[in-house]
């Protein structure tokens, strides 16, 4: 279940201890993704300009909200396409909004891929789904 705090900090949701339901809170991966997307997206392009991404994704590559995580590979370059040499400004702002949202310190190294830092995420909190 996704929730949010004003501030847009993580989204947490209640982990399953297998007793009661009730858990740990635990960060998921995906609602951090998309969250980071749109709030880039809005804050660089606008509300219309994100909302006509969404669209292609959808249409052009069958990406929605629910799949973007399994589909992250094929978003990057949909976006390096769309900006070719600003892929890395926007590709890093987007790592870096993710990075912030799961309370993780990130350096950036120009050997590294963006694909990369989402991926190392990803298995951060896959370990350790407590994370924040």
């Amino acid at each position: 279940m996704r929730s949010a705090d004003c501030n847009g900090k993580a989204n947490l949701v209640n982990g399953v201890d297998g007793d009661s339901g009730a858990g740990k809170p635990r960060i998921e991966f995906g609602d951090l993704l998309v969250d980071s997307v749109d709030e880039v997206f809005k804050e660089t392009l606008g509300a219309k300009i994100t909302a006509m991404f969404w669209q292609h994704w959808s249409t052009s590559l069958g990406v929605t909200r629910e799949n973007m995580p399994n589909h992250l590979p094929q978003v990057l370059e949909s976006i390096q396409e769309v900006f070719g040499t600003g892929y890395r400004t926007m590709g890093e702002q987007l790592i870096r909004r993710l990075y912030a949202k799961a309370n993780t310190p990130l350096k950036f190294s120009n050997n590294q891929e963006l694909l990369e830092y989402a991926e190392e995420l990803r298995q951060i909190l896959a370990r350790d789904p407590e994370h924040i």
